[in-house]
């Protein structure tokens, strides 16, 4: 084989190489976005959440205020 067929050859492989880095890299990088979408949600889940049970404590010291009230009257 000539020095320049070695050459072109090498050539195709570094390509081949590189394709397969960049495949690698978006398939990462993808990853990596469907991570911080996940976190972004999962965030949003926990807030609501607490804003849930806050509401539901509130719920309940009303009922309590209002059989507090009630027993005063």
């Amino acid at each position: 084989m000539s020095n320049l067929a070695s050459h072109r050859e090498g050539a195709v492989n570094m390509n081949l190489k590189d394709r397969k880095r960049l495949a690698i890299t978006r398939e990462l990088m993808e990853n990596a976005k469907k991570r911080i979408e996940l976190s972004f949600e999962l965030e949003q889940n926990l807030e609501n959440l607490g804003l849930q049970r806050r509401m539901k404590q509130l719920d309940l010291e009303s009922k309590l205020l209002k059989k507090q009230n009630n027993e005063l009257a």
